[in-house]
């Protein structure tokens, strides 16, 4: 699936309205959204709720068309209409106006804000919006649900919950992100005559990566597959490197060679936990690992891809660690929680000097600290701030919220797959684990497509096993376990 930011769709709009008239494209727009209504619904009495923009008009010819079909349509204005285009279709509107919101209707038509929106909402629309949430009617949204920012999903204050939304042309970005992924419970999409654009973004879904595993041929060996290491654990979190190992392990990747590096205080709690393991101590001091060339050297020897900074606790040796391998590691290095609060503290600038490819994985309150922005200011322009971040350093950056962003700083896409389910100690955790494998087993995908895979693996599978139970009582150890069968299904 493809969508596109406001920002996009506004230059489309002008563009397009160079040879075609925009009242002319909001009456082809309200046509095909009217046509969609009346196929997923068989309404006798509906309500338009209109604000002052060209979102009203998009509703009014949507209610003009209802009433050709003799069907009963009353409008509800918030404030007084503004745009000329809305105002003109006003003037053909032959339905009632209203002058309050009760419950005589079996469908409502949101069309109170277009992509347009970016202010917080006064009292009358909040007012609103909230009784009509209340109401026990079905709400159809015409392009966004209003409330929601188009591009970044964030919500102003108050936002339409829809049944169904009926995006023109491409879905918006913020239908995928922040508050968005609560604003509709489906979507549809209508293609009128405007212009095409290139500048899309992705929002992942299992076709994305049906051919990416391929077959495994009978004279291979264990070599052939790939060596993935975990650095990970202290004496303060020592259930972290397990989670994220256990993703490893569970995932049933195929790598060859796994294995796992912890200080030598809590070595006893994992030598013996799982055979397939190759468990390795590492030089330690106060519980958390010490800063030993040798020890780095070997990991480097052993490895294709490495993934640490999971319970790891910062420290002034960490941030050593890390620098050597930045430095002296060829393959692909992740890193995460503790790794990159590390590097928070210390100095993010050691991204500038490496010989290795580098994913970072952080929650929002791990890239603010990255960054130096707040997670509200970051939200508010988390795709920019998100390119210009991985450009900058040349990374690959996971970010992780409700959705994740997916960077390289040239190309970005959205993984909107997931649930609840994931909102417990330990998913990103396993989520290192899982692209750790990928990272080892996949050496002839670049390393967007494979952080891409991962997030999705994790976030699909979650959102699989949530039919099964309920998501309150799903642990990561299920989900993990769930994996090899949404593996199968690329497979």
């Amino acid at each position: 699936m493809k969508a596109v930011t406001k920002d996009i769709m506004k230059k489309i709009d002008d563009e397009t309205s160079i040879n075609n008239p925009s009242i002319e494209l909001m009456e082809m727009a309200g046509k095909e959204m009217y046509k969609i209504i009346l196929k997923d619904y068989n309404p006798k009495n509906v309500l338009l709720v209109l604000g002052s923009g060209a979102n009203a008009g998009d509703a009014l010819v949507v209610g003009r068309y209802l009433l050709e079909k003799n069907i009963n349509v009353s409008a509800y204005k918030i404030e007084e209409i503004k745009n000329q285009n809305a105002i003109i279709n006003l003037n053909k509107y032959r339905g009632k106006i209203v002058n309050n919101i009760d419950d005589n209707y079996d469908l409502i038509i949101d069309g109170i804000f277009g992509i347009g929106l970016n202010r917080n909402l006064n009292d009358d629309y909040i007012n609103v919006i909230n009784k009509i949430n209340s109401l026990n009617i079905p709400i159809v949204s015409l392009d966004i649900p209003s409330g929601i920012d188009a591009t970044t999903g964030i919500s102003y204050k108050a936002f339409v919950k829809s049944d169904l939304c009926i995006s023109v042309k491409y879905h918006k970005t913020g239908l995928f992100l922040d508050d968005g992924l609560d604003s509709y419970k489906k979507l549809d999409l209508v293609n009128i005559d405007i212009k095409d654009t290139n500048e899309l973004i992705d929002i992942l879904s299992i076709d994305d990566f049906k051919n990416v595993f391929q077959k495994r041929f009978r004279n291979t060996n264990k070599g052939s597959y790939g060596r993935a290491s975990i650095i990970a654990s202290s004496i303060n979190y020592p259930g972290a490197s397990k989670i994220s190992y256990n993703a490893l392990l569970a995932f049933k990747m195929g790598v060859g060679f796994t294995n796992l590096f912890v200080p030598e205080d809590v070595y006893n709690l994992y030598a013996l936990a799982n055979p397939e393991i190759i468990t390795n101590k590492l030089k330690s001091i106060d519980g958390h690992i010490d800063f030993n060339e040798s020890d780095l050297d070997l990991i480097i020897k052993r490895s294709d891809s490495i993934s640490l900074g999971m319970g790891m606790t910062v420290s002034e040796e960490l941030y050593e660690s890390i620098k050597y391998l930045l430095n002296n590691f060829k393959g692909r290095l992740l890193i995460d929680a503790d790794g990159l609060n590390t590097i928070s503290k210390y100095g993010i600038d050691i991204l500038n000097n490496k010989k290795c490819e580098v994913i970072l994985t952080p929650h929002l309150k791990e890239f603010e600290r990255l960054t130096n922005i707040s997670i509200l200011d970051i939200k508010k322009e988390i795709l920019n701030i998100s390119m210009k971040f991985a450009e900058k350093y040349n990374v690959t950056l996971v970010l992780k919220s409700s959705s994740t962003i997916i960077t390289d700083g040239e190309r970005l896409c959205i993984q909107p797959e997931g649930s609840t389910a994931l909102a417990k100690a330990g998913s990103g955790d396993s989520l290192s684990g899982v692209i750790c494998g990928l990272l080892a087993y996949l050496k002839n995908e670049d390393i967007y497509k494979i952080s891409s895979l991962g997030s999705f693996l994790l976030g699909y599978t979650a959102k699989v096993l949530s039919n099964k139970i309920p998501e309150e009582n799903i642990t990561i150890s299920d989900i993990i376990n769930e994996m090899p069968t949404v593996f199968k299904k690329l497979k």
